[in-house]
């Protein structure tokens, strides 16, 4: 029963984020997407068995999370123009937000 669940929470992982990819453009790219394509690339390579812990769970409801915010920042932040420096275009707010989830996906 947990491997079903497991295996249903890495689908939705993958859907979502293949979904966003599609969806967003370089000019307006999803936030932290480097860190979601790791872990879908950590999830393709792993099969979920019986066997694999169900703590499991909750990172994949972390990632699923965390994706689903960085979506909505990237659609309702507006394409700034200067894009370099350090602040790369993002408010303090948003970097902040940024740093956040960065240290929550690790």
């Amino acid at each position: 029963m947990s491997a079903d669940h497991l295996q249903f929470l890495k689908n939705k992982f993958i859907q979502d984020l293949e979904e966003a990819e599609e969806e967003h453009t370089r000019e307006n790219e999803i936030p932290l997407l480097s860190h979601f394509l790791g872990i879908k690339g950590v999830l393709e390579e792993n099969e979920i068995t019986s066997s694999t812990p169900i703590r499991l769970k909750n990172c994949l409801y972390d990632a699923i999370s965390a994706l689903e915010e960085c979506v909505v920042l990237s659609e309702k932040r507006e394409p700034r123009k200067k894009k370099d420096g350090l602040m790369r275009g993002y408010t303090l707010a948003e970097h902040w937000f940024m740093h956040k989830t960065r240290r929550l996906l690790l």
